[in-house]
């Protein structure tokens, strides 16, 4: 499973694994994981932590090891990969894979936010990252990964 992250994957779950593995016993135990969960304002009961805990200690050890915590993360960011989709198919109105002018000026009127042609322009060049006229997949998921 580690093999088939790059090198700066690996050295992202790294640090981050020693980050959460407190007691540097080269596991992260439920206590641990429900500390990780709380720094992103998260708050898994005791089962959800054991049941992340069963599905990811390949070792029986009652803690996620290092291979354990990549596969944890690496399904954690496909699922923010899929919400994102499912937002951006909501704003691509005509469903052609991209968000355009019109539909980012309905996106902004819908949820109250009046702006000029020319605001929508500006808004519009900020986030369309590769220049092309409309904002992609690609565009949206940068505007996310910027923060």
């Amino acid at each position: 499973m580690t093999t088939e992250l790059s090198k700066e994957k690996l050295e992202e779950y790294r640090s981050a694994f020693e980050m959460f593995d407190l007691n540097n016993s080269g596991l992260i135990t439920s206590d641990e994981l429900a500390s990780m969960f709380h720094n992103f304002q998260q708050f898994p009961t005791k089962e959800e932590l054991k049941s992340m805990i069963d599905n990811y200690d390949s070792n029986s050890q009652d803690g996620i090891n290092f291979e354990g915590f990549c596969k944890l993360m690496q399904r954690s960011e496909k699922l923010e990969v899929n919400e994102m989709k499912e937002a951006f198919s909501v704003f691509d109105q005509n469903h052609d894979g991209v968000i355009d002018q019109q539909e980012l000026h309905n996106l902004m009127k819908n949820i109250g936010e009046e702006f000029t042609e020319n605001q929508i322009a500006i808004l519009m060049n900020e986030i369309d990252f590769d220049k092309d006229g409309a904002i992609s997949f690609e565009d949206f998921k940068k505007l996310f990964e910027e923060k």
